[in-house]
């Protein structure tokens, strides 16, 4: 995994769009979230403490245990598709907790491979209306 610096934090502060880094690791399926961008503050506001990783990002952002098992099914099926059709994104609409602001609706788009940042993977959310 590169070094944490390598993270380009000043580019992912200036996108209108939350973002949130994880960490790759092989050792472990529950990745740790290392960085989320001022939108990401803004508009879902869990925040590291919160969040520490994707258990917990499950946990927050889906509190209903019947959804969140659809939202992980689904979530599964869509990594695994894409993994067979070979391509380097995955993308869902669901609807998840905030902190502030109840429950909105994302589009989340997830890499697969770590393109953009070596040893990491960027997950983007963009709200869309209901």
């Amino acid at each position: 995994m590169s070094d944490l610096t390598s993270i380009p934090t000043k580019f992912l502060d200036m996108l209108p769009i939350p973002i949130a880094v994880l960490a790759l690791e092989d050792s472990t399926l529950n990745h740790p979230i290392v960085y989320v961008n001022s939108s990401f503050d803004s508009a879902i506001g869990w925040n590291l403490e919160d969040i520490p990783d994707k258990e917990h990002w499950w946990k927050k952002a889906y509190p209903d245990p019947n959804y969140q098992k659809t939202v992980e099914n689904l979530w599964e099926l869509y990594i695994e598709s894409a993994g067979v059709s070979d391509k380097s994104f995955a993308m869902m609409t669901v609807n998840v907790m905030t902190k502030y602001h109840g429950v909105k609706r994302f589009k989340i788009h997830t890499e697969l491979k770590s393109a953009l940042i070596d040893g990491y993977y960027i997950v983007a959310f963009k709200e869309v209306d209901v």
